[in-house]
């Protein structure tokens, strides 16, 4: 697959996978590296890319043929979900993996990557958007917040506890 030069979000190909890995890894030693212990090797990691690029659930955000962001769009979720008070109906669009490049960050890759998910919502008729962030990440927390998010409540993973948000999606 060749990539255009100009920055896109595109579903991701299994020649994709290889990129989008090592990205994820430089994400790790990052958060790690910021005392954010969200991931390690045992989720996510290649495998898991591999599955949602099967699939065909995985996206990349491209720019000069470098993949600098990563995230999985399905209706799967975890079964702790099932005990929130979510406040809209099925079906619902989840965002899973959303992860920019280190020194891609705060270049607003990730405003475009949930502005990405939040049409393709709309566009297969989602009634909403709804994800877990991992409560010790304060970014990633106050950005979805920022995108007018709303905290549904917390659920506990292995890792930890994991703040919930849904939004809405509206249609015309």
């Amino acid at each position: 697959m060749v990539f255009l030069k100009k920055k896109m979000i595109v579903r991701a190909a299994a020649a994709n996978l290889i990129q989008a890995d090592n990205v994820l890894e430089e994400v790790k030693t990052h958060m790690s590296s910021q005392g954010i212990d969200q991931w390690d090797q045992e989720y996510p990691n290649k495998d898991t890319l591999a599955a949602d690029i099967e699939r065909k659930e995985g996206f990349v955000y491209v720019d000069q043929g470098q993949i600098l962001a990563y995230m999985a769009l399905n209706e799967r979720h975890d079964e702790e979900y099932n005990d929130l008070s979510w406040e809209t109906p099925v079906p619902f669009l989840v965002i899973h993996r959303l992860y920019v490049k280190p020194s891609a960050q705060g270049k607003g890759i990730s405003s475009q990557m949930i502005r990405y998910a939040e049409q393709y919502a709309l566009e297969n008729q989602y009634k909403s958007i709804r994800f877990d962030a991992f409560s010790l990440n304060n970014q990633a927390n106050t950005v979805y917040l920022k995108k007018g998010y709303k905290f549904v409540g917390t659920v506990s993973f292995r890792k930890g506890i994991f703040n919930c948000y849904e939004k809405e999606i509206y249609t015309v």
